[in-house]
């Protein structure tokens, strides 16, 4: 049977992995750490195979997983709560490298890198990101692993982290806060729906699988993911409160930027329609689905965050 491995499986897009290709019917391995809460995965935990990667040898592991089809790296740090610059370079460059590294030696056919597409100078968390994709194109010189680095857009959907900036504006519009302090809300950003960066990930691993089993060699790729549109914070903002009929005021300009705050970002989707994908849902479908999300099990996970 087919064999996917996913780092980060109990995060917000490690568990969307997850569940994908579980109920495609493939060989699901689910990295975690030993403290992660596994509630995003409580639908699949009985059909895919947890592995701590606290303990034991993450290459004698993947090892034993043979054949492996494709590792997808989704676990990361985002450097957030004055965590350490070490621990999150330890994390975003020297356990990854590992993990890339295993990759190699357990002959996996493709590695997918879950990056990002704001640039190095905007955060110690996108510096790590673009310097581990340094690393790779360095792996994969000689390599018959194919490495793919994917540079993801404003992630939005289900069951994301309720401090992540699109769900905490639904989490306070159903609730009716009294006032949401926000920015001028002017940056634009490209934001791309759950399911829609799910369905890029299949398509790349069954691209690159084909690709690698026909000429038996790696290489390296980079794609980038998103909805190929970019919108205002503002806009996006007032089409949450309108679709959840809020009483919230909205006062834009009550925060400042953040410091090296990018202003534009926009996925350029060529080489991603080229292997005949494209976003399946736009803004509004996106918003609705993931407000419906937490309006029925929003009080539930912040429980499980708490």
């Amino acid at each position: 049977m087919a064999t996917v491995v996913v780092s980060g499986a109990s995060g917000f897009l490690g568990s969307h992995l997850t569940r994908h290709f579980a109920k495609e019917g493939r060989c699901v391995i689910a990295l975690v750490r030993a403290q992660s809460a596994l509630h995003r995965l409580a639908d699949v935990l009985d059909v895919v195979r947890l592995q701590c990667v606290d303990a034991g040898n993450i290459e004698d592991a993947l090892l034993a997983q043979q054949p492996i089809d494709a590792v997808i790296h989704a676990a990361t740090d985002y450097g957030r709560g004055g965590g350490s610059l070490a621990r999150l370079v330890e994390t975003n460059i020297a356990w990854s490298l590992r993990l890339a590294e295993a990759a190699v030696k357990a002959q996996a056919a493709c590695f997918l890198n879950a990056g990002t597409a704001l640039p190095p100078t905007v955060s110690p968390y996108a510096l790590s990101k673009h310097q581990f994709s340094q690393w790779l194109k360095l792996l994969a010189d000689g390599a018959e692993t194919c490495f793919v680095d994917v540079a993801l857009e404003t992630m939005y959907g289900e069951d994301d982290d309720p401090a992540q900036f699109i769900a905490s504006v639904i989490l306070g519009c159903l609730r009716n806060a009294e006032r949401l302090a926000l920015t001028t809300g002017e940056q634009k950003r490209d934001f791309v729906y759950i399911q829609d960066v799910v369905a890029a990930f299949a398509r790349l691993v069954e691209f690159h699988i084909g690709e690698q089993r026909k000429r038996r060699s790696g290489g390296y790729a980079a794609y980038s993911v998103g909805s190929g549109v970019a919108v205002s914070v503002r806009q996006v903002v007032e089409k949450i409160h309108a679709l959840t009929g809020s009483r919230t005021v909205l006062d834009f300009g009550a925060r400042p930027h953040r410091a090296h705050e990018v202003m534009f970002s926009q996925a350029d989707l060529s080489a991603m329609r080229k292997l005949n994908w494209s976003p399946q849902y736009d803004l509004q479908e996106g918003l609705r689905r993931t407000i419906a999300w937490w309006r029925t099990h929003g009080e539930e996970r912040l429980r499980c965050a708490g």
